[in-house]
């Protein structure tokens, strides 16, 4: 829709945009306020802002509405500002500007959907601005004059081949997992496990007739016909499924898991193993990997031993089957990589979340079920054990972790999707045995307040100002927490 929105390279403009203009931007008959309007302008242009001092001719305000369009975020141009400085000018004829706007939304093909608004007009300061918004890519791929345009910092750039390949990667255009791998051959295909898994279908009564090997491979998609040769060939699902040896065909289909003797894994660290083989097997190993490390302690209640685990098993393997499943494999050279750590475990899956998905839906509980793989989670469906809450496994893991009284887990997208599991311990049994009680008591006040300073910790535990640097040092070398800044001035944080 048209209305405001934006996002600045100021941290506060980009915290209010996401916080009051964009959230409020789904709401019809929006209505913005001066005050609104000249924070996002005091933010500066950015890669999702863009002044003009004035409506240029309609191709040029196409391509940058083309850029924003292309982008994740979408973006907002404001006609009456000038570049430099963040002035604001004004419009003589803002009608003009609102037209051109318009007309240079009808020059991109497809065309920018319109919701019911368009380009509108504010007045601040006496001066008249039109605003227009670009909303967040919704999957379709824009071009304008024949180029597809990307916005990169603040400006707007023809994209890449690689970056038109990743877009419809990404948004469900092409198929990676439908494409046929050059190098593969039917051999590479395992008829035992092909058979196994035609055997769970049979038992939940799923018809599959077929006549040949070939043609069985055929109709579960797990193999296609070259379009040049004629010759049937191996997908690159077949080959995650049922392939002999996945990994020499698709070396990013490897989950890497390394245990960390430490909170921030500078230490060498106790174990890591690559695994491999097709996606079940590789989410079982991956399994038995955090079997492994969780600790279990044990609680009295009503005469009876509970025992608690560290984490819920459940939980992290949901996050490892999620991750499987839902990556994007088109990212050559990157896997799968879980981190245990001594104080959480992370689950890092390659890719940003599918156009139309943001991260605020998938906190909330509220992202549709939409598979970027979308053979891939059916063959897995199809499996008992491992796609069993189809919609809900963002749910059941915090579930979970709450059921142990654990914080919830963190999701989190930079440049890849993160799962992270903490399990409420700011430092092990064993290491807390070796700190003091004034040092306990300071690591709870960071985690309650974020940081401290010397003198926050000489307050809160009644040490005097030599023993609170001693004692913060002494926490410092041993890498429990960090320090930023010099001297007495210098604030403590947990890594």
């Amino acid at each position: 829709m048209w209305g405001i929105a934006g996002q600045s390279i100021d941290h506060n403009a980009h915290l209010f945009y996401h916080t009051h203009i964009k959230k409020s931007s789904r709401l019809r008959g929006l209505t913005v306020d001066e005050s609104m309007l000249r924070r996002l302008i005091a933010g500066g242009e950015s890669g999702t802002v863009e002044f003009k001092i004035k409506a240029p001719r309609p191709a040029e305000i196409a391509e940058r509405m083309c850029g924003m369009a292309n982008s994740r975020t979408g973006g907002v141009i404001i006609f009456g500002v000038a570049d430099v400085g963040a002035q604001i000018v004004g419009l003589k004829n803002p009608n003009q500007s609102i037209d051109l706007a318009l007309r240079a939304a009808r020059m991109i093909k497809p065309p920018l959907p319109f919701a019911g608004a368009s380009p509108r007009m504010y007045t601040v300061d006496g001066l008249s601005l039109v605003v227009a918004e670009i909303p967040a890519n919704d999957g379709t791929l824009y071009q304008s004059s024949g180029v597809f345009w990307i916005r990169r910092g603040s400006h707007t750039v023809p994209m890449s081949s690689d970056e038109i390949s990743a877009h419809l990667h990404t948004s469900g255009t092409i198929r990676w997992e439908r494409g046929i791998h050059p190098r593969a051959t039917l051999d590479d295909i395992d008829r035992d496990q092909v058979e196994r898994y035609l055997a769970l279908r049979a038992a939940r009564r799923i018809d599959l007739r077929y006549t040949s090997w070939e043609e069985l491979l055929l109709g579960m998609q797990c193999a296609a016909r070259d379009p040049q040769t004629g010759e049937v060939r191996p997908t690159n699902v077949g080959l995650l499924m049922f392939g002999r040896d996945p990994q020499w065909f698709i070396p990013q289909s490897e989950v890497v898991c390394i245990r960390y003797a430490d909170r921030l894994g500078v230490r060498k660290y106790v174990n890591r193993l690559n695994l491999t083989g097709t996606l079940p097997e590789v989410i079982d190993k991956a399994a038995e990997f955090l079997k492994l490390y969780i600790q279990v302690g044990a609680e009295i209640v009503e005469f009876k031993r509970i025992d608690k685990p560290e984490y819920p098993l459940e939980a992290l393997r949901e996050a490892v089957v999620n991750a499987v499943v839902h990556r994007d494999y088109s990212l050559e050279g990157e896997t799968i990589r879980i981190f245990f750590y001594t104080d959480r475990v992370e689950v890092h899956s390659p890719g940003l979340l599918p156009p139309g998905v943001t991260l605020a839906d998938v906190v909330e509980m509220r992202a549709p079920s939409r598979p970027r793989n979308v053979l891939l989670a059916q063959f897995m469906r199809d499996i008992p054990g491992y796609m069993e809450r189809v919609g809900a496994g963002i749910r059941f893991m915090v579930n979970e972790m709450r059921e142990l009284e654990l914080p919830d887990p963190e999701f989190r997208e930079q440049h890849e999707f993160l799962v992270l599991f903490r399990n409420g311990q700011l430092v092990s049994s064993e290491v807390a045995s070796t700190l003091s009680s004034r040092q306990l008591i300071g690591l709870q006040l960071i985690q309650e307040r974020g940081s401290i300073t010397s003198s926050e910790y000489s307050e809160a535990t009644g040490a005097s100002e030599r023993t609170a640097l001693r004692e913060l040092r002494d926490l410092v070398e041993r890498a429990i927490i960090v320090v930023r800044g010099r001297t007495r001035s210098a604030r403590y944080y947990l890594p």
